[in-house]
């Protein structure tokens, strides 16, 4: 293995404890749920999910494999055997130490115990996961009269090698529990590549370069998938993010910096020249093909952590939708198959704009109570003047603008959305909110339309979770309070089409997330509402409160 591997490496410079056994509940329905697990080291291992909890204190020592009514454990000095299911898998280094176990045969609405064991009975130790800490998670209920999720984006709380506003995420975990929430949506940069200098992969890849480029192409690749495993397990170390992951159904989505920075939105000399150097030639072709790879192993990396326990899609597909009783909620890529060069549908590509709209023509989506639609990156955020206007590279911002749906160079793709949105929702008079990350903001905002009166849209960004390099003050100064979408002086919509915006409660510069609530009557409408949480700018021990009732 190449010297410029991270695999089993112990002198990364991160700066607080890494990843090492861990688990992640996924995907969760009335009967059924995912359970990804990462281990310290390869072998054959069991899951265990009961009905009962059992003492995490006693050791394993016989288990027959099965599902419920077949699988039981034997925990040394009890009696008589626990019931439940055992899932047994070998878990090796392929996927860097990571499974997903698919548990089937469970209740509606009903608490699961479950822990990871290995299955060498030689092994003193035999608890990988759950031997500390009770790890429980609940299913979907059926017919539920509330629902209730939180929403969380940009996890970066590295800077100058230290650990900052982690606290957020103790605040999460008890605002989850204390609502008993059922789900969690995690809206893009769940990690960042090239965050704190000092565990950027992108810089190690610029001053290691000539290096890597004397590499064989399988050496190069599987160098890479290191570097990117490595960000995973340094960003998802902390005890309470892990106690967030392992106890409620939790949804993710990647945006640019799971991959890096503005992702998509550069043309090719821009991409080149993130990989140059001040003294160095440019080789526009070798710094192309190196970025290439570098892309194909954020994709596979993502897939291990991430995208493994959402709802199934095919491979190399990451958009997905899935329904929580009488919600309906469809997930947006727009960073698989973005492409700032594409002539057309330059951020989901036209199969996944195909897909989208044959959800929302779908039975489930037209009985839903409520649709949420996540797009990682807002589309409303800064005023129009500012994403067109200061598009300026020498700013160092270029990307960071044609991110944005409000970029003129995606107007098209937007108005696209917004006509689907606006459409359903008047026809149904069904509410549709858009769920956001991003901007490291927090925002409110109901988007109207003077041909559909009877539409109800939402916008809804909650930004960033632990980021610490915001310049908050100066980013409030650039959300809108009210005003109209910008559109080309060509090929204007009339009046009546255009979308206009309104800022609804507070802007949140400050560390934030949202919890989302729903309540569903036996008749009549559905009652919708949200907080956001926001840290106080002067104490980290403060959280504000923001609540917007939207029936």
């Amino acid at each position: 293995m190449s010297r410029l591997a991270f695999t089993f490496r112990e002198d990364r410079p991160w700066p607080s404890l890494r990843l090492t056994s861990s688990a992640i509940v996924g995907h969760t329905t009335t009967e059924s749920a995912k359970i990804w697990v990462r281990v310290h080291a390869a072998g054959e291992y069991c899951l265990f999910v009961s009905e009962e909890s059992f003492d995490r204190g006693l050791q394993p020592v016989e288990f027959q494999k099965g599902g419920f009514g077949q699988g039981w454990v034997q925990f040394a000095g009890k009696q008589d055997p626990t019931p439940g299911a055992v899932l047994r898998q070998e878990i090796g280094y392929g996927t860097d130490a990571t499974h997903v176990f698919e548990v089937e045969g469970l209740k509606a609405g009903k608490e699961y115990f479950y822990g990871l064991f290995s299955a060498d009975a030689d092994r003193e130790e035999r608890w990988e996961v759950g031997r500390d800490r009770v790890h429980r998670f609940r299913t979907q209920a059926e017919g539920a009269e509330k629902i209730r999720f939180g929403i969380f984006s940009c996890h970066m709380p590295f800077q100058d090698r230290q650990v900052k506003n982690m606290h957020m995420w103790r605040f999460f975990r008890e605002i989850l529990e204390t609502v008993d929430a059922d789900f969690v949506l995690g809206c893009g940069d769940q990690v960042y590549t090239d965050g704190d200098d000092s565990v950027n992969i992108w810089s190690w890849l610029k001053s290691h370069k000539k290096e890597v480029l004397k590499l064989p192409v399988a050496e190069q690749r599987q160098a890479m998938l290191s570097w990117y495993r490595d960000i995973y397990r340094g960003y998802w170390g902390d005890a309470e993010l892990r106690r967030v992951f392992r106890s409620f159904p939790t949804y993710m989505i990647w945006d640019d910096h799971e991959i890096m920075d503005g992702w998509g939105s550069y043309t090719d000399s821009e991409l080149s020249n993130v990989l140059d150097t001040w003294y160095e030639w440019e080789n526009k072709k070798k710094n192309l093909a190196l970025a290439g790879r570098m892309f194909q192993a954020a994709k596979q990396v993502y897939q291990e952590y991430q995208h493994g326990h959402n709802p199934k899609t095919p491979n190399g597909v990451y958009d997905y939708s899935f329904q929580w009783d009488r919600l309906g909620i469809f997930v947006l890529d727009m960073r698989g198959k973005r492409d700032f060069k594409a002539p057309q549908a330059r951020i989901l590509g036209l199969p996944q704009k195909k897909r989208f709209e044959k959800w929302l023509e779908s039975p489930k989506a037209a009985s839903a109570k409520v649709l949420f639609v996540v797009a990682p990156v807002p589309v409303v955020h800064l005023k129009s003047f500012v994403s067109n206007y200061l598009d300026l590279p020498l700013l160092g911002i270029a990307d960071d603008l044609r991110d944005g749906w409000e970029h003129e160079s995606n107007w098209e793709e937007r108005d696209w959305l917004l006509d689907q949105v606006f459409q359903i929702s008047h026809q149904r008079k069904q509410t549709v909110v858009i769920l956001s990350g991003d901007v490291h903001v927090g925002a409110s905002f109901r988007l109207t339309r003077r041909a559909h009166p009877d539409a109800k849209v939402y916008q809804l960004t909650t930004s960033a979770i632990t980021y610490c390099k915001s310049p908050g003050r100066l980013l409030r100064l650039a959300v809108a309070n009210r005003g109209e979408l910008e559109y080309r002086k060509k090929g204007t919509p009339s009046p009546t089409k255009r979308v206009q915006f309104h800022r609804l409660g507070k802007v949140f510069t400050a560390n934030n997330f949202a919890m989302v609530g729903v309540n569903i009557p036996a008749q009549g409408e559905a009652e919708l509402y949200w907080d956001l949480y926001g840290a106080g700018e002067e104490s980290d021990e403060l959280v504000r409160l923001n609540r917007l009732n939207l029936k």
